[in-house]
């Protein structure tokens, strides 16, 4: 547990990068928020933990959703600059998939945030259900973990257990009206990717879309493998460009 808002710590682990974020909501102003957190990605020895604390930053400090829309913006900006040959446009019409698709990886990596800092809630709740309740209602679910995230550091355990019941409400708020099918989205999923844990949840952080596959599914299966495949290649496109940031 963090001990004061000016001990630096090297972070080794994604508890110790969660100790961090603590560390720096205890400082009174945004800005100093911000420089605490940036003080620690530095000295951050692990890269899993150096990609959670830079989420924490950018979902929990910085701006959540819509900051983290900017940054993966900015890196497929900086990519087709430097290969324009290998990547769409980002503001073209063609690639209304590919910003939801982004749109859902950022809530899903909001999501691993409420999974490290609830252990109960990730027992029970697969990440894509946590991360339906940011999409739902994200300025809420933002604030409750920046309360929770301070009890975490301050050892406070009422208001600890209070954002756990808050974050627990939001999530059963926003249970999928088609969660008896899950099984055949699933299998689908299985299907087209051995990726299928990120093709099923960028599926049903959606209902629109989840609701989509389904209908495919029922009408030409086909159909629906052909559009979670594309689905896949989107996901592959972000994820290989992330591998070369972190590089």
């Amino acid at each position: 547990m963090p001990s004061s808002p000016s001990t630096m710590i090297y972070i080794r682990n994604k508890a110790e990068a969660l100790d961090a974020v603590a560390l720096a909501l205890a400082l009174p102003e945004r800005c100093q928020q911000i420089v605490q957190v940036t003080i620690h990605l530095a000295l951050c020895m692990d890269a899993e933990a150096r990609y959670f604390l830079a989420d924490c930053q950018a979902g929990i400090i910085e701006g959540g959703l819509d900051r983290m829309r900017e940054r993966r913006r900015e890196l497929l900006v900086a990519h087709q600059q430097e290969e324009p040959e290998t990547i769409v446009i980002v503001d073209s019409s063609e690639n209304q998939l590919l910003e939801q698709v982004g749109a859902a990886l950022d809530a899903m990596r909001l999501s691993e945030i409420v999974r490290q800092l609830f252990p109960t809630i990730r027992e029970k709740h697969a990440a894509w259900e946590i991360a339906r309740a940011f999409v739902a209602a994200e300025e809420e679910v933002r604030q409750v973990m920046i309360e929770a995230i301070r009890a975490h550091g301050s050892g406070n355990s009422a208001a600890y257990e209070k954002g756990r019941a808050g974050m627990q409400r939001h999530i059963l708020e926003v249970s999928p009206p088609w969660l008896a099918v899950l099984p055949t989205l699933k299998q689908a999923c299985d299907e087209v990717s051995r990726d299928a844990p990120h093709l099923l949840a960028v599926v049903a952080i959606d209902d629109m879309r989840a609701q989509l596959v389904i209908d495919l599914l029922a009408g030409s299966r086909a159909e629906a493998l052909e559009y979670l495949q594309e689905i896949q290649r989107h996901i592959d496109t972000l994820h290989e460009l992330e591998a070369e940031q972190e590089k």
